[in-house]
């Protein structure tokens, strides 16, 4: 962990509490309301609890979402008993809550300590006086959130938001309320740790560095929050600095006075940190002390990194760019939005963390953004970015909707920032904070004012209030009020020409070649929907194929109109897929598509300064837009973008004509070479016209050289760019291979995909060897297919690519594993019947050939 501030002395009161249902809806089950109590254990929720007792099955399969609603209906109460012979002498003695979720009351040994009404904040009492010798008993009461917000709702009045849901009446994870992608779980219960902490004196509450470079020395300037027990006596406050290679690098010593105290330390010849793919993350140990005469009061330490970061903005003939600059150079980004892992975080271990974050740089990012509907980041998840260079947008928490200005509100969501900003401050990975989601959008665009009615909507939040904090205590850090932002509230914030931008009129309502049609200057979201894995999404149908109409599949799709949009997407491309496979395959083909498309035309612009794609995880198995799925199997997308997110990157994309790309205008096609490594670099690209066959028609050679930070083109002969439903454009250079289609499939003439393939276990791996005879497009293998066979749990299992277009007499190469390094038990080969439908790639459909066949000479569309 990046933080480990310690007092002298703690008790800590998680583990095992006892949990109790106390009030709620008649519907509530008889266990509940029988009066008895189960064991709980904390931090947690109710919902893990009540799994743990074997009370509540998996609400995840199936339809039995509807079966736990009562649960955030209910009201709830955590208790237990602990010993106290003060153990822990000092001037105060305090009762810290890092989190409670949400509606809580506390007592210690029957009186009442607080009311608490916010999940984002952490809590301390001075409990000293209610503490007794011997046994002590701690009672905490969480009421239902849902009854709150319709509370407050009743008193604020209406206010917009995209669901029938009160979740922006309440300080709480929005996305407990369900969202698109997500499931209603209500929760409540102790989420974060609690303890007693004994000091006297004076305590470390914040440390936050800030530094600034000169040359190759870095100068830190060491924020330290104080908190004291009673007058102010003499004392001193000391940082030090350790050097990665763990010498020490710097120190400095001052008198605390009456104000929170300020360090100054300098480095020469400092290791910067810099982002995945720029440089290494070198962290610098930052230890700091408050003593009196008798000793150490209070100690802190964190984990930070040298570097600094702006947001340049600079007028173009478009409108204004906006580019991220990470020691003095422009970082174009490649990332994914981060949403929730689990809607119970006590679910999310360091190993599932690790994973996703694994998942991330190993798919090409060097940014996640943390979107604003969730919560906080926790000290694992920023240590991990830090360590892997990881930068983290991160949001405040607002999402998609109107929020109430009154003093009461703007008094919590201070009291969150100051606590959030003080704690993840030292982080070198956070380069920038923003207000929120999508909740200035609303008011152009999604009729708020006419709900409204002039009410305020929560803009005092993103431009006074959250800035103030940001001003404040941590004023080096860039700041953006929303996504999306246009500079102005007076000017519509998805405007296109500045600031970060939305692209969701693709997915909404057009073909994906309409990404196209943009040329943003950085794109904080885009995505396309999509099935999860198949092993993911039949683990909680229970019932039926996996087909659109089945109830329990449209359960597990949340987006609006989602079935519709997929269905839309796949019909210039595929028709109308008639086995549940091909259509499980194939809408995973065009997210994948889509999503490579729209990254590489956004790369190849030289003023899009990033593309963050909606979304890296999932909370839970779920049709959603997903690169990994609720299980941690990456779905073909991921795959799709660890190409298309390259530090070099080959494409070939329409010239830009009048703002518009048309591949069928005079402008023709291009190709483009996209540098965003270290190094210059300069290839040879062969791109050559072939008919389907393989049969190549036409060949040109095109030397580009290009900078870091930078892009190189060439427009392509018309020889080799006119249209044609028989043949096709491939490029090849450095190992790096894109293609051009000029129509969409159900356009192109009839194409058989002939290949032969198998497979052989050889060192604890399976390896599987396809061999083209015709042109195979989006070859793809399915290591989860092969669970119950090789014995192992799907999401043990990864696979090394997939989205391949190989031509006839090509052979690919996959290599199957499990993801711990362990080795595979696996049969010594496999034959081509027992690879269907592990192996796919289009035009390979599961209705002409039964599970089991093969055809002659591997041609399953025979």
């Amino acid at each position: 962990m990046n933080t480990t501030t310690t007092a002298p002395q703690t008790l800590d009161l998680g583990g095992a509490w006892n949990l109790a249902w106390t009030a709620g809806p008649d519907s509530s089950p008889s266990y509940a309301t029988s009066g008895g109590s189960i064991p709980a254990t904390v931090p947690g929720q109710v919902h893990t609890d009540l799994l743990a007792a074997g009370l509540l099955e998996d609400p995840d399969v199936g339809l039995r979402e509807s079966e736990q609603m009562w649960i955030g209906h209910s009201q709830w109460t955590y208790s237990r008993r602990f010993e106290w012979n003060a153990l822990l002498p000092g001037d105060r003695i305090e009762l810290v809550a890092d989190g409670l979720d949400t509606f809580a009351t506390v007592r210690l040994n029957g009186h009442e300590v607080a009311v608490t009404s916010d999940q984002h904040i952490g809590y301390r009492w001075n409990v000293a006086n209610l503490l007794v010798d011997g046994e002590n008993s701690l009672e905490i009461t969480f009421g239902s959130a849902w009854d709150a917000a319709h509370e407050c709702e009743a008193q604020v009045g209406e206010l917009p938001r995209p669901y029938d849901e009160p979740y922006p009446f309440v300080r709480k994870s929005a996305c407990n309320f369900g969202w698109d992608w997500g499931p209603h779980y209500v929760t409540a219960g102790i989420w974060q740790p609690i303890r007693l902490e004994a000091w006297s004196g004076a305590r470390i509450d914040s440390i936050r560095p800030d530094v600034v470079l000169d040359g190759a020395t870095a100068r830190i300037s060491v924020s330290v929050g104080i908190d004291r027990s009673g007058p102010a006596r003499d004392l001193s406050i000391s940082a030090v600095l350790t050097a990665p290679d763990g010498s020490e690098a710097a120190r400095s010593e001052v008198p605390v006075g009456s104000d929170d105290a300020v360090l100054a330390l300098e480095v020469a010849d400092a290791d910067l940190w810099w982002p995945v793919g720029l440089g290494a993350q070198p962290l610098y140990g930052l230890s700091v002390e408050i003593r009196d005469d008798g000793g150490t009061l209070s100690s802190g330490e964190r984990r930070i990194g040298l570097r600094t970061v702006l947001v340049e903005e600079e007028p173009d003939t478009i409108g204004t760019t906006w580019a991220l600059v990470v020691n003095g150079r422009r970082v174009r980004v490649r990332g994914y939005n981060w949403i929730p892992d689990d809607p119970f975080i006590a679910e999310v271990t360091e190993e599932r963390l690790g994973q996703r974050l694994d998942q991330a740089v190993g798919g090409g990012a060097n940014l996640l953004r943390v979107w604003g509907g969730g919560y906080f980041s926790t000290e694992e998840f920023m240590a991990g970015c830090d360590e892997r260079g990881l930068m983290v947008w991160h949001d405040f928490l607002f999402a998609c909707a109107a929020y109430d200005e009154s003093d009461a509100m703007i008094e919590a969501v201070t009291t969150e920032a100051e606590q959030a900003v003080a704690r993840l401050a030292s982080h070198p990975s956070l380069v920038i904070w923003c207000g929120g989601n999508e909740c200035v959008w609303g008011m152009y665009d999604w009729g708020w004012p006419e709900i409204l009615e002039g009410r305020t909507y929560g803009a005092a939040f993103y431009t006074e209030v959250l800035p103030g904090v940001i001003n404040r205590l941590d004023p080096s850090r860039p700041y953006v009020p929303n996504s999306p932002w246009s500079g102005s509230l007076d000017k519509h914030p998805n405007s296109r020409d500045s600031g970060p931008v939305h692209i969701w009129e693709v997915w909404n309502n057009v073909d994906f070649v309409h990404y196209r049609d943009v040329d943003p200057p950085f794109v904080s979201e885009m995505g396309w929907c999509a099935p999860p894995a198949w092993s993911t999404l039949r683990r909680v149908v229970t019932e039926g194929e996996l087909v659109p109409d089945n109830p329990q599949v449209a359960h597990h799709m949340r987006a609006a109109d989602g079935m519709e949009k997929l269905a839309r997407g796949l019909a210039p491309y595929f028709g109308e897929p008639q086995a549940a496979e091909d259509w499980h395959y194939l809408t995973q083909m065009v997210q994948a598509r889509s999503q490579a498309a729209g990254a590489e035309w956004l790369r190849t612009r030289e003023r899009c300064a990033g593309v963050v794609i909606w979304q890296l995880n999932d909370c839970w198995p779920v049709l959603s837009w997903s690169a990994v799925d609720g299980d941690g199997i990456e779905k073909p997308v991921w795959y799709a973008l660890r190409r298309s997110f390259a530090d070099r990157l080959l494409a070939v994309v329409p010239v830009t004509a009048g703002g518009t790309a048309d591949p069928t205008g005079p402008d023709g096609l291009e190709v483009v070479l996209v540098n965003d490594g270290l190094f210059p670099w300069a290839a040879d690209v062969v791109v050559r016209r072939l008919a389907l066959d393989g049969t190549e028609v036409a060949r040109e050679t095109v030397h580009l050289a290009v900078e870091p930070d930078g892009t190189a083109r060439a427009v392509l002969p018309a020889g080799l760019t006119a249209v044609s439903d028989r043949e096709f454009l491939v490029a090849d250079a450095d190992g790096l291979r894109s293609t051009w289609f000029f129509v969409p499939d159900t356009a192109l003439a009839p194409t058989e995909p002939r290949f032969s393939a198998r497979a052989a276990t050889e060192d604890g791996v399976l390896r599987v060897t396809v061999e083209a005879h015709a042109l195979l497009r989006d070859l793809c293998v399915f290591a989860d297919r092969l669970a119950d066979l090789l014995g192992v749990a799907a999401p043990e299992l990864a696979v090394d690519d997939m989205m391949l277009t190989i031509l006839p007499g090509e052979t690919a190469v996959f290599t199957i594993g499990r993801r711990d390094g362990s080795p595979l038990s696996a049969p010594a080969d496999l034959s081509q019947a027992e690879l269907f439908p592990v192996v796919r790639c289009i035009g390979d459909s599961a209705v002409q050939v039964p599970v089991g066949s093969t055809g002659a000479a591997g041609n399953r569309s025979a």
